[in-house]
Parts: structure tokens; C-alpha cells; sequence
């Protein structure tokens, strides 16, 4: 395990959870956090919802954290009780320790916390890497998974060849080059000047993941056995919403597709559309 990678300096540590301590001071939601002691590491956890009510996970894309979802904790958190994870080694609250993608560290990690909680089975929501993640825990614990939801998820297509060229030229150039691979990123879908803030923030203060991308071998894929519910963006310039679901409708037995039309990588205000998935 590799240890205090995951921010370039201090002062970026220190502005990134500067941002998060203002994220969650101004959020209407009743949020609640707390910490987990695991083999790994601490993890930190925001948790809202009843807490005798059916568990939603929440798992945040590579260089976030658990902020990004505060906008919709309150809409899960109206019937479930919520579970926002900062994913240890990404820039959050959680230990700073990089996990390995070829091993199931990550899975045996997120079932210890589940563990601390004395929580039995839940509903998961990942978001690009954090999806990656969700498959990972899925396919080494699939009894421990009622129904999983993934949004543009990693680790099921290779990344486009296309986009991972402009994002290696791109960082080339500083500052200006990677708020440039953001606005790749975002392509022309209009985002609350907020997330933009907080993608450049992320951008400038954090060491990308340089590991080689693990994809998913079909027999992993086809541990899944619970209902799974894809969301993607038709303009996704990272990975193709229509290669993803392609390559499920071949390994999975239960899955639902939706391609939002005008949405690219980045899927914001989809709890609506999960909460119906899970409770159908």
C-alpha cells in the first residue's frame, strides 16, 4: 500500500478540505459524519436517513470525494438511510492509502466498514471509479448487494484512446491544461459554476492515479446476479455509454440501461431516477 500520495502538497490538502468543511456548512441536509476504523485505514463516512431504513451506499468518482454528492443526500435520504463513503487514498477524509486495482483490497476494505456498522446488505450507487469500485464489491460479495447502480461506469470498456491523449498533452501545459481537460470532460453540458470550481480544484491539487485500468473479466461480470440499473451520457468523451451496455447485455442477467442524451462523463441529479430503479 502506498501511503500520503493523494495530495500535491499541504496546501492543497488544506484547501481541498476547506472546500468540504464549506460543502457540508452550507448543505440543508441533516448530514451526520463519522469514522470507521478499518485494517486499511480510517474511512470517513457522511450518513443521513433513518437509520432502521434500507442502507443506500454512495461512492464517489477517482480524485473527489464525498461532497460530490451532497446535493442529493436529502432526496435518499427521504427513504433510505444514506451512505456517503469518502474512498480511502482519494482526496477526502479517509486514509491516504492507494490500494492495488488488480487485488480485491478495495472490496475486502469497503466490507469492513459495512462490518463496523453491523450493516448486512445494501443498495449501491457508484459513480465512474467509485462504479469500478461498486463492481469490484459486488462480483467478491454479491450476497451483500441488493441492487447496484452504476453511472458511467469504469473497469467494464478500456478508456477512449482519444480522450487519454488530450488528457496526457493537456497536463502538459499546467494550470491552464488541465482546466482544459475538464472542460473536455464536461464537453457541452451546462454544470452549476460550482462543480466546475470543484473540478479545478481537484485538478490542480491532486496526483492522478497513474495505474494501469483494470477491466473486468466476463466471468467477474457475470457474478452480478442482482438487478443492476447503468446510467450514461451519450456525449461521454471518457468511456462509451453504448460499448458499456453492450458488453453487459452479453455477461449480466438482470440490467436496465438509460443514456440521458444531453449529459456527457459528468451525471449530476439523477436520485429521482435511482430511487424508482430501487424501489420497482
Amino acid at each position: 500500500m502506498r501511503k500520503n500520495t493523494v495530495f500535491k502538497n499541504d496546501e492543497g490538502r488544506q484547501k481541498i478540505l476547506t472546500m468540504y468543511d464549506n460543502a457540508l456548512q452550507s448543505s440543508n441536509a441533516d448530514i451526520k459524519s463519522k469514522i470507521c476504523k478499518t485494517s486499511f485505514g480510517d474511512t470517513f463516512i457522511l450518513e443521513a436517513g433513518n437509520e432502521n431504513d434500507e442502507v443506500v451506499v454512495l461512492l464517489h468518482g477517482a480524485s473527489s470525494n464525498s461532497t460530490s454528492w451532497i446535493s442529493e443526500i436529502s432526496i435518499y435520504a427521504q427513504k433510505y438511510r444514506v451512505l456517503a463513503i469518502d474512498i480511502i487514498g482519494e482526496p477526502g477524509k479517509s486514509a491516504e492509502v492507494r490500494l492495488p486495482y488488480e487485488t480485491t483490497d478495495y472490496a475486502q476494505w469497503l466490507n469492513e466498514v459495512l462490518g463496523t456498522l453491523c450493516i448486512q446488505k445494501i443498495n449501491l450507487v457508484g459513480l465512474s471509479q467509485g462504479g469500478w469500485l461498486g463492481i469490484r464489491f459486488a462480483s467478491s460479495f454479491p450476497e451483500k448487494i441488493n441492487k447496484l447502480v452504476l453511472l458511467s461506469p469504469a473497469g467494464v470498456v478500456k478508456t477512449n484512446g482519444s480522450f487519454v491523449l488530450k488528457a496526457i498533452f493537456y497536463s502538459l501545459f499546467g494550470k491552464a491544461g488541465r482546466k482544459k481537460i475538464n472542460k473536455i470532460i464536461l464537453g457541452n453540458q451546462k454544470v452549476d459554476p460550482k462543480i466546475l470550481e470543484f473540478m479545478n480544484l481537484m485538478q490542480n491539487n491532486v496526483h492522478s492515479r497513474m495505474d494501469k485500468e483494470y477491466i473486468f473479466e466476463d466471468h467477474e461480470l457475470q457474478k452480478l446476479k442482482m438487478p443492476v440499473l447503468v446510467i450514461g451520457g451519450r456525449n461521454d468523451v471518457v468511456r462509451s455509454i453504448e460499448r458499456i451496455s453492450e458488453r453487459f447485455n452479453r455477461t449480466l442477467p438482470i440490467y436496465t440501461t438509460i443514456i440521458d442524451e444531453d449529459k456527457g462523463h459528468v451525471l449530476i441529479n439523477k436520485a429521482k431516477e435511482i430511487i424508482h430503479f430501487l424501489q420497482d
